[in-house]
């Protein structure tokens, strides 16, 4: 059964990172992040980017949510599908 991925948001302000960054930012190896789902920025101003990592890669958590670390997640990633029938 393949690997749970896990969304998650890191903080890369000098630039958009590569996979390889974002693997170092997230204190994962670089196998951990989905290389088909990338780096996709969300708010490049502020330097915020996605990426999927496989879920049993990433550290544990602070449970009170005081997390000091320049990444956050995982959030929700559902599927999207389209609604009725395909047009031909």
């Amino acid at each position: 059964m393949p690997d749970t991925m896990a969304l998650m948001t890191i903080a890369c302000p000098e630039a958009k990172p590569g996979l390889a960054r974002a693997a170092e930012i997230l204190g994962v190896s670089a196998d951990a992040i989905d290389a088909a789902f990338g780096v996709v920025p969300i708010d490049p101003d502020r330097g915020l980017y996605a990426v999927q990592v496989r879920a049993s890669a990433l550290p544990a958590t602070d449970p009170s949510g005081q997390q000091d670390t320049p990444y956050r997640g995982p959030f929700s990633n559902p599927r999207i599908e389209g609604f009725g029938p395909r047009r031909r």
